[in-house]
């Protein structure tokens, strides 16, 4: 309406100045106007490219300032957790410190009293050992001495008015000497028994005291570093949920390079470090691809192609798409594809049968006619699992004969735990009971359907 009741020149003049005003607000960065006064101009004129340029240029500005924003909230929140965190541990480090301190202090105080405590205990154990030799050297010199008195005094007695010249006094106080002499040695004795309890004392209790020391240096020790690694663990975490976040979203490389270098001198990572987290946030992604894919009712050859451009992009090799891809069918009970099975059966049209069912699923499905045949098989191509017939007709040997052989470890010690799976129309409770004996998987009775074959199969790999 605005468009039939003004002029065209009147309309270019308007779209004009729309225009002039969309690439102002541009250079301000007022996305929204910029878009409101397009929409204007589009009243005007639908096709005019200048608006069409401008609209993409406006839009993809919007998409990279959201995206922007997103980083910059996400690495405001991850740096509030982290300071938080970091905070919370330090705390509870400094806590389990002063705690840590009080317990020593307390520990230190009742090894000082219990050692204080068998240091008098020894030194009066010395005292009283040295007290009873000392109490015996007296009692026996006491004895001594008055024994000698006595003998003096018949001595004397006898003598008395005889001629010769006997003095008794220098006997008397030679044999008081000579006890002296004794008391004194006892005496020295005792002080050295003394000094030697009380230095061996001193020795244990300084060889405490340094492996006491010893001990809560390699404690804190220990405490630091645990502290240090739950750190460098926190951060390792961080960061690789902030460069899982930036795959998410397509952050472009151009800006997801200085993100990543301003964050790794954030969490003081190393470049070996960062190497190992980008390798193992790709490996994570590529392999919630895949479970995301085989997860799907159905796969499609473009999301096989994009997986594969996704694994050259993330330098997956073959064997590892290999090893992940087995592993996620595993987690999600889906059958193992590079399985190799192998069927022994004399009937032909059992082993068509069972080739046709399991190559639907299997990419390498083999089969023998004789149990012989079957052996010179698995020397070339190891197999994953074996369905064999009991009675094998022309073969000399019988279903549980090849398991007999597989067991012993005659075709391999690799393949003493093959899964075999036995197939016959014979279920007697005999048979059921030699083939559980010979740690078969399952006990498959003919005929079988499909869904039980595949049932079967899937649930012995």
């Amino acid at each position: 309406m605005a468009k039939s009741n003004i002029s065209v020149e009147e309309q270019n003049t308007r779209v004009s100045t729309l225009l002039r005003q969309v690439d102002e607000d541009v250079r301000k960065k007022n996305f929204e106007e910029a878009l409101d006064k397009i929409r204007k101009v589009y009243e005007y004129d639908i096709r005019n490219i200048y608006a069409r340029a401008y609209e993409e240029r406006v839009l993809l500005m919007m998409v990279e300032r959201d995206r922007d924003q997103a980083i910059r909230a996400v690495e405001k929140t991850s740096e509030e957790r982290v300071d938080a965190e970091v905070k919370k541990r330090l705390r509870d480090f400094y806590r389990q410190q002063e705690t840590g301190s009080e317990k020593r202090k307390q520990t230190e105080h009742q090894e000082q009293v219990l050692e204080e405590r068998a240091r008098h205990a020894s030194v009066n154990e010395a005292q009283q050992e040295s007290g009873k030799d000392l109490s015996k050297i007296e009692t026996d010199t006491t004895r001594q001495i008055a024994e000698l008195e006595q003998r003096l005094l018949q001595q004397i007695k006898k003598q008395t008015g005889a001629k010769e010249d006997i003095l008794p006094g220098e006997t008397v106080l030679a044999e008081y000497k000579k006890r002296i002499s004794q008391y004194e040695s006892a005496e020295d004795q005792r002080k050295k028994i003394e000094d030697e309890a009380f230095a061996k004392m001193k020795e244990e209790h300084r060889r405490s005291q340094e492996q006491l020391v010893k001990r809560m240096d390699e404690e804190r020790k220990t405490l630091l570093e645990r502290e240090h690694e739950k750190a460098k663990q926190t951060s390792f975490d961080a960061y690789r949920a902030l460069m899982t976040l930036m795959m998410e979203i397509a952050v472009p490389s151009e800006f997801q390079s200085p993100i990543m270098k301003s964050l790794k001198k954030s969490f003081s990572l190393t470049d070996a470090e960062h190497t190992m987290l980008e390798r193992d946030v790709r490996v994570r992604t590529y392999i919630e691809t895949v479970r995301r894919l085989y997860q799907m009712p159905k796969q499609s050859e473009e999301d096989f192609a994009h997986l594969k451009n996704l694994r050259t992009l993330f330098g997956i090799t073959d064997a590892e798409h290999a090893e992940l891809v087995k592993r996620v069918k595993k987690e999600l009970g889906l059958p193992d594809e590079t399985a190799v099975i192998l069927i022994i059966d004399d009937d032909p049209a059992i082993r068509k049968f069972v080739e046709h069912v399991l190559r639907r699923t299997y990419k390498t499905v083999l089969s023998a006619e004789t149990a012989e045949a079957a052996l010179l098989t698995i020397q070339s191509t190891p197999p994953s699992l074996v369905l064999c017939d009991i009675n094998l007709g022309i073969s000399v040997m019988s279903g549980f004969t090849f398991c007999e052989k597989i067991r012993s470890g005659e075709a391999g010690a690799q393949l003493k735990s093959l899964p075999i799976i036995f197939m016959s129309s014979m279920v007697d409770e005999f048979f059921i009971k030699s083939a559980k004996q010979l740690s078969v998987k399952e006990f498959l009775p003919k005929p079988f359907s499909r869904e039980s074959l595949e049932t079967v199969v899937k649930n012995s790999l």
